[in-house]
């Protein structure tokens, strides 16, 4: 099959000159200059990529089918940026065929979600998060700050949001392996209780938190969000949401209204989109199974 009819499929590309087949073809920008090359090495790739989109380029690119020469992030944050405006009908169409669907999750599914995710070992996530092994995003109130350094910072954040003061009550849903909850235990004197469903960020909070001390100011929970019991005068989820799925927003909206006191106060952070869309379909595969797409 002619090189210029795959080559066709990338047009949105062509407008940034980033394409370099295996046999030399390249599509260059109209005008400017290259962003980057992507440099595909086999037919096959191509093809896949053609079909299958996002989960292509992941899976390519993780086998080494693919190359980037260039800034990789400000190359998918310009592809991103020039796909609404660069999707044709047919595009749309082979996403609608190959695009991920939305998963329920139920009790077990949640578990098996994480299990697949967190459960593959602390000493992986160690190599690569802060000492505070935080897996949510970072608040970067100055640009040159360290990773270590703005992890802090969105801690705080999330605390003078709350309002957080000596003696509160906090429930937290999803506590990661428990930093907020040690944070806010020892910088504010709340009492956190925090619940999760990975068994291994459990050990892990649960063992640094009593070899540092904490007492009964931290308590760990292996158990699903929806089993939140007690009173409590703070709520706090950081990050969880994208895991819930539309139809259980009403659950958590019970979970909230149930455990907090009359003058209680909630935070949810969560990831945004401007407009409601599927989980990118290779992330999902991948890195994050069971979100169901970002509100």
């Amino acid at each position: 099959m002619n090189v210029g009819v795959f080559a066709s499929c990338f047009s949105r590309w062509a407008i940034l000159g980033i394409d370099r087949l295996w046999d030399g073809f390249t599509i260059t920008p109209s005008q400017g200059k290259s962003l980057a090359t992507i440099k595909i090495h086999s037919r096959r790739a191509l093809t896949q990529l053609t079909l299958k989109g996002d989960v292509a380029f992941g899976d390519e690119f993780a086998a080494g089918n693919i190359e980037i020469d260039g800034d990789l992030v400000e190359l998918l944050v310009e592809l991103y940026g020039s796909q609404a405006q660069q999707r044709s009908f047919l595009t749309r169409g082979v996403e609608l065929l190959f695009r991920n669907r939305p998963r329920r999750n139920t009790l077990q599914g949640s578990r098996d979600h994480i299990h697949h995710h967190y459960d593959i070992g602390n000493a992986f996530y160690k190599l690569w998060l802060d000492h505070e092994m935080q897996y949510t995003c970072a608040y970067f109130p100055e640009p040159d700050m360290s990773l270590e350094a703005a992890q802090q910072a969105k801690m705080d954040h999330v605390c003078r949001k709350l309002q957080l003061k000596a003696g509160d009550r906090v429930a937290e849903a999803g506590c990661g392996w428990g930093s907020l909850a040690r944070h806010m235990a020892l910088h504010y004197g709340a009492k956190v209780t925090a619940w999760n469903i990975s068994h291994e960020q459990i050990r892990y909070a649960t063992e640094r938190a009593k070899a540092e001390g904490y007492g009964d100011r931290v308590r760990y929970v292996e158990d699903d969000y929806r089993n939140i019991n007690g009173e409590y005068d703070v709520f706090v989820w950081v990050g969880m949401l994208e895991h819930v799925g539309e139809q259980n927003y009403s659950a958590l909206g019970s979970v909230v209204d149930t455990c907090l006191a009359a003058d209680g106060r909630a935070l949810i952070h969560t990831i945004g989109r401007n407009q409601p869309k599927l989980m990118n379909a290779w992330i999902e595969k991948e890195y994050s199974p069971g979100p169901t797409r970002r509100p």
